[in-house]
C-alpha cells in the first residue's frame, strides 16, 4: 500500500500559510483491500517524530479527503506530519514524512512599513544591503508590498512567483508571503531588492473610472527576514529606494521598460500608512508560468504589420531575444483576434496592452514583469528582423493541479474541451477573472459562481476559491450582508444581483461536493447566512412578498438571446423570477449546508423556509395546469434544475420545456442563468438523444460554433465573431471568458459518465453511466479526485451485424460505484467472464479494475420520429431530398420559422403560407413519412455543416 499526495488545506507543503482551519487530506494506491479501515495522523515538531504533539490515534472515522487536526499553531514554526492507514484486509500503508509550517500570526511584523521620497507617479525599487559572518541554518523572508512586487536577493530573483502580494480587499487585509531565502544568502555582504509597481491596487483597476479608489494612495513596503528563528532585518528608514528602470506598470496599459535609465542615485524612504493589523499571511496560491508556447508564425499584414501568432487566447506575457542599437524602441501590442487580415484589438475598449521596451544595447531576454496580457496576436514594432526562435509565450495561471484530462472520439468537441480549460487558465489568475485583456479583468462573482462546479472538476481549486470567498465575506461585513457583483469590489460595493450575489452559497457548497471537505462550509456558513439575511432585509424594506425576491436591480439572463436588447441583454425570463429562484436554491443549499456541520435546529428553520419560497413560486409565477407562465427555454429549465417542481409536478414543465426547445428550433437561446443547465434539463426530460443534439450542432448559436469559427477559448457572446470572421461588436466582447464553458459538467458526467450520487461527497460514491451516441464513438477519462483517480475509457465496435460496447473501468481505493451499462442486448462479459443477461443493467461494484463487453440493442441509434420538427428532419440531406419531394409545398418555406413544427401540428393548420393553400398532410401520408423516417438514424450521414 502507498500512501501519498498529502496535502494541507488542499495545498502540498504549503509556508506560511493562513490556518483558519487545519485540514488534512492523503492518497492510497496499490492496497491489497479495497477500504480504509482506520487511519491514523500524528504531527511532530520534529521530522523523526520524537516530539509529537498530536496523535489522533487508529481512527475508523478520519476522511481521506478532509480531516481536521485540531492542535493550537505557534508562530514561525514547522510541523511534520504522516498517515498511516489500514485496509479491511489488514494490509498497512505509512506515508512519507510531510511538512507544513506557519507564518509570524500574532507575533507580527517588527519592521515597519515603508514608502519612497520620490514623486507618488515614480515606481521604486526598494533596496537595503547587510552583512552575514555565518551562514544560518535556516532564513525566511515575510514581505509584502502595495501594490505587486518581485524580490531579487544578491541579483538573483527570489522564487517564480508573478504579481505578489496578489489582489486582495485592501481595507480589510493584504497577503504578506514567506520565502525560504537561505539559498540566495552570502557570506559577507548582501543586498535586497524589491522592484514595484501598480499592479491592482494602484492601477488604472476598475473599469479605469474609478478615480477615487486609487486617490492618494501610495507605494507601500513592509518585511522582516529572520535566521535561525531571530529577526536580523527589517524595514525601517535606513532603506533606501531607487528609480524603477520600469518607467510605468498597469494592468490595463502594459509597461514601460527604460534600460537606459540613470538609476544610480539613491533616495530616502519614509514611514508609510500601512496598518500592520491589515497584513496577515497568505491565503491564495501562487501565479506561476503554468506554461510555455513557442508561437506558431510571423504574418505580415496588408498594412504592413509584423503580427506574431501564438496558435492560441492565453494569459502570460511574451519574452523575447533583444540584440537592437542602443536607444531602439521596441513595442509589442496584444490583441485576439485578426480583422481582414490585420492585427486588431479595438474590443480591449481603453486598454492599451502594450509592452514597450528602450534597449541600452546589451543582448537579454526581456519582458513584461509586473503586468500580464490576455492576447493570441502580437504586433512588433522596432525590431529589424523578427523571427519565431527569439520568442516565447509565457502562459500565467494561479498555481492549481489539473484533475480531468479527456479526450473523446469527436474532434470539435476535443477542442471545446481544451477552449474551456484554456479559458480557466486565463482567468484564473489570483482572482476568476471575467476576461483577462480588456479594461476589466475583474473577479465578477456571477462568472464565478456559474462556472466553480465546472472549474473545481478541472482543477484543485480549493485554495483559490477559499481566497475568493474570504474576500466576499470580508466585503460583506462592510456592506451588511450584499454581495458585490465584482468582489474585491475595488469601491463598488452598490450593486449586487441574484445568480451573482449567490456565488456567496453556491462556491463554497460546489467545494464541498466536489473536495468533500466540510472546512469550506464551516468557515463560510457566516457568510452564506449574511447574503439571506441581505435579501430577506431588501424584502422586507420594500414591503414585497417576503418569500420572493421581487426589488431590486438584477442581471437575469444575462446575455441570452431572447430577450430583444443587444446592450442591456437581461434576456427574456423575468428577473424577478430568477431572483426568487436563486433565492430557494441557495436556502435549499443552506438547509444541507447547517445538516453537515451539524446545526440542527437551524436546519429545521432553513428547510421550512425553503418550502414556503417554492410555495410562493409555484403561485405567482405557474398556470393552473403547472405551467412556467414565462414560456422560455430558461424559466423551465430553472424550474427543473432548482427543483421548484417535483414528482408529477415536473411533467408538464417537461412538456413545455421540450415545446419551446422545438419551437426555437432546438437551438439553444439561454444566458448565464439557463446554459450551465440546459443539458441537464434536457437529460431530466429523458432526451439525452437532444441533448447531444444541442451540444454537437455546429451553427449559430451553439457551443461549436466558435469552434468551427477557430476559437481556442470560450467566448463572452454567442455571436462574438460573425461567420464571415468579423466581430459583431466590440464594446463588450471578449474571446476569453469562461462563463459558458461550464457546459464541461455536463461532457463529464453524461458523455464520460461519472457523477456522484445524491448526498455524496468527495467522489466517494458515484455513478457510473455513459451515455453513448453515434457521432462519438470513444472515450477516454482520467479524474483524480479528492478520492483517488477513476479511470472510464469506453468505445464502439463494429461487429458483423451489430455494434458491441467495450468499458474499462478503474475505481480507485476506498470509493464504489454504481454502473448503469447503456443499451444491454443480451449476455454481458464482465473480466472475460458471462455474468448473464440483465434485465436492469446496474452492477455495485468497489475499488478495482473491471472490463465489460456486450452487444448494444439497436435501440442506441436514435431514429427520426413525428414528434422531431421539420427542421430536425431537413438537417439530414438524403431526408430533405425525400421529404420535400413527399411535400412539394415543404420546399418552399425552407428555412422558415413555421419549420420548427412537427409534421403533425403543420397538418392541423387550416391553410398554409397565409394564400389558402393546403399543406397536402392527410393520415395516409403522415402514416408513410412515419414508417419512412423511424428507420433512418439520425446521425448515419452527417448533420449539415
Amino acid at each position: 500500500m502507498k500512501v501519498d499526495n498529502l496535502k494541507i488545506n488542499h495545498i502540498t507543503r504549503p509556508m506560511g500559510y493562513w490556518y483558519r482551519t487545519l485540514t488534512a487530506s492523503w492518497k492510497v494506491k496499490e492496497a491489497l483491500g479495497k477500504f480504509q479501515q482506520s487511519a491514523q495522523i500524528q504531527v511532530s515538531s520534529d521530522e523523526d517524530f520524537k516530539e509529537i504533539i498530536w496523535d489522533s490515534g487508529r481512527d475508523k472515522k478520519l476522511k481521506s479527503t478532509g480531516t481536521e487536526i485540531p492542535i493550537s499553531l505557534e508562530a514561525c514554526t514547522r510541523y511534520y506530519w504522516k498517515v498511516k492507514v489500514w485496509d479491511e484486509t489488514g494490509d498497512i500503508g505509512e506515508s512519507n514524512v510531510e511538512w507544513f509550517e506557519t507564518g509570524l500570526m500574532e507575533r507580527g511584523f517588527k519592521g515597519i512599513s515603508i514608502t519612497p521620497t520620490l514623486d507618488s507617479s515614480i515606481a521604486p525599487v526598494y533596496e537595503r544591503e547587510f552583512e552575514l559572518d555565518f551562514l544560518p541554518q535556516t532564513a525566511r523572508m515575510y514581505i509584502t508590498c502595495l501594490g505587486v512586487y518581485e524580490l531579487e536577493i544578491n541579483g538573483e530573483r527570489v522564487d517564480d512567483h508573478f504579481l505578489e502580494p496578489g489582489f486582495t480587499v485592501y481595507e480589510s487585509y493584504v497577503q504578506y508571503q514567506t520565502y525560504d531565502i537561505r539559498k540566495y544568502l552570502c557570506l559577507g555582504k548582501n543586498q535586497i531588492k524589491v522592484i514595484a509597481g501598480d499592479g491592482w491596487y494602484k492601477g488604472l483597476y476598475g473599469y479605469r473610472q474609478n478615480e477615487n479608489y486609487r486617490k492618494g494612495k501610495k507605494y507601500e513596503f513592509i518585511a522582516d527576514v529572520y535566521a535561525d528563528g531571530e529577526c536580523i532585518l527589517c524595514t525601517d528608514l535606513s532603506w533606501k529606494s531607487r528609480k524603477n528602470k520600469i518607467l510605468y506598470s498597469d494592468l490595463y496599459d502594459g509597461e514601460i521598460y527604460d534600460a537606459n535609465l540613470d538609476d544610480s542615485e539613491l533616495f530616502d524612504v519614509e514611514k508609510g500608512n500601512l496598518d500592520k493589523k491589515t497584513v496577515m499571511e497568505r491565503i491564495g496560491v501562487p501565479v506561476k508560468i503554468v506554461q510555455t508556447l513557442r508561437p506558431k508564425e510571423i504574418i505580415h499584414t496588408p498594412r504592413g504589420e509584423t503580427v506574431l501568432d501564438m496558435g492560441q487566447n492565453m494569459a502570460g506575457y511574451v519574452s523575447f531575444y533583444c540584440a537592437e542599437p542602443k536607444g531602439t524602441h521596441i513595442i509589442l501590442e496584444h490583441g485576439e483576434i485578426l480583422q481582414n487580415g490585420c492585427f486588431f484589438n479595438k474590443n480591449y475598449r481603453t486598454a492599451k496592452a502594450r509592452y514597450e521596451y528602450i534597449s541600452d544595447g546589451i543582448p537579454r531576454v526581456v519582458h513584461a514583469r509586473l503586468c500580464f496580457f490576455g492576447f493570441q496576436y502580437v504586433k512588433i514594432s522596432g525590431i529589424k528582423d523578427v523571427r519565431l526562435e527569439d520568442f516565447l509565450g509565457n502562459v500565467l495561471c494561479s498555481e492549481l493541479e489539473t484533475t480531468i484530462h479527456i479526450e473523446t472520439g469527436h474532434q470539435l468537441l476535443n477542442r471545446l474541451i481544451q477552449n474551456v480549460m484554456w479559458s480557466q487558465k486565463g482567468n484564473f489568475i489570483d482572482i476568476p477573472t471575467d476576461c483577462p485583456q480588456r479594461d476589466e479583468k475583474m473577479g465578477w462573482t456571477g462568472d464565478a459562481q456559474i462556472f466553480s462546479q465546472t472549474a473545481c472538476m478541472n482543477m484543485d481549486c480549493y485554495p483559490f476559491f477559499r481566497k475568493y470567498l474570504h474576500d466576499i465575506s470580508l466585503e460583506q461585513e462592510l456592506t451588511g450582508g450584499l454581495v458585490p457583483q465584482i468582489v474585491p469590489s475595488v469601491g463598488r460595493r452598490e450593486r449586487t444581483s441574484a445568480a451573482w450575489g449567490d456565488a456567496a452559497v453556491i462556491i463554497p457548497w460546489n467545494m464541498y461536493q466536489i473536495y468533500g471537505d466540510s472546512g469550506i462550509l464551516k468557515e463560510q456558513y457566516e457568510s452564506m447566512t449574511a447574503w439571506i439575511a441581505y435579501i430577506d432585509e431588501e424584502n422586507r424594506k420594500s414591503g414585497t412578498n417576503p418569500d420572493l425576491w421581487q426589488n431590486g436591480f438584477h442581471y437575469g439572463d444575462w446575455l441570452a438571446l431572447d430577450g430583444g436588447c443587444y446592450h442591456m441583454p437581461t434576456g427574456g425570463t423575468d428577473v424577478f423570477y430568477i431572483s426568487s429562484a436563486y433565492f430557494y436554491y441557495s436556502v435549499q443549499i443552506m438547509c444541507k449546508t447547517a445538516e453537515i456541520i451539524g446545526k440542527k435546529e437551524e436546519q429545521n428553520k432553513w428547510k421550512q423556509k425553503a418550502e414556503k419560497i417554492r410555495q410562493a413560486i409555484k403561485k405567482e409565477y405557474f398556470t393552473g395546469n403547472g405551467k412556467v407562465a414565462i414560456d422560455t427555454q430558461t424559466a423551465c429549465i430553472v424550474a427543473l434544475c432548482f427543483k421548484i417542481v417535483s414528482g408529477k409536478e415536473t411533467e408538464p414543465v417537461k412538456k413545455q420545456f421540450l415545446k419551446r426547445m422545438q419551437m426555437d428550433g432546438w437551438c439553444l437561446k439561454t444566458g448565464f442563468v439557463g446554459t450551465p443547465f440546459l443539458l441537464e434539463a434536457l437529460t431530466l426530460c429523458e432526451r439525452e438523444d437532444l441533448a447531444y443534439r444541442v451540444l454537437l450542432d455546429k451553427n449559430f448559436p451553439s457551443w461549436l460554433y466558435p469552434v468551427t469559427m477557430g476559437a481556442t477559448t470560450m467566448w463572452e457572446r454567442w455571436d462574438a465573431i460573425n461567420p464571415d470572421g468579423s466581430m459583431s461588436d466590440d464594446g463588450m466582447n471578449s474571446l476569453n471568458h469562461y462563463a459558458n464553458g461550464s457546459v464541461a459538467i455536463w461532457i463529464y458526467e453524461h458523455i464520460g459518465g461519472i457523477r456522484q450520487l445524491e448526498d455524496t461527497s468527495g467522489f466517494e460514491k458515484v455513478m457510473i453511466a455513459p451515455v453513448v451516441t453515434p457521432e462519438i464513438s470513444y472515450i477516454k477519462m482520467e479524474y483524480d479526485s479528492m478520492s483517488g483517480k477513476w479511470k472510464i475509457n469506453w468505445h464502439i465496435e463494429k461487429a458483423k451485424e451489430n455494434e458491441r460496447f467495450i468499458l474499462n473501468l478503474e475505481i480507485p481505493f476506498n470509493t464504489e460505484a454504481v454502473i448503469r451499462l447503456p443499451y444491454v442486448d443480451g449476455e454481458v462479459k464482465e473480466n472475460g467472464k458471462n455474468i448473464g443477461k440483465m434485465e436492469e443493467p446496474l452492477l455495485k461494484r468497489e475499488a478495482g479494475k473491471y472490463q465489460y463487453e456486450y452487444t448494444l440493442n439497436p435501440k442506441w441509434k436514435p431514429c427520426y420520429s413525428m414528434e422531431d420538427s421539420v427542421c430536425e428532419m431537413v438537417r439530414n440531406p438524403e431526408l430533405k431530398k425525400w421529404l420535400y419531394a413527399k411535400v412539394p409545398m415543404l420546399e418552399k418555406v425552407d428555412g422558415a420559422e413555421i419549420q420548427n413544427m412537427t409534421l403533425i401540428e403543420m397538418s392541423k393548420l387550416p391553410f398554409f403560407l397565409g394564400i389558402g393553400t393546403r399543406l397536402g398532410l392527410d393520415q395516409k401520408t403522415l402514416q408513410e413519412i412515419q414508417e419512412h423516417i423511424s428507420k433512418i438514424e439520425k446521425f448515419k450521414s452527417d448533420l449539415k455543416e
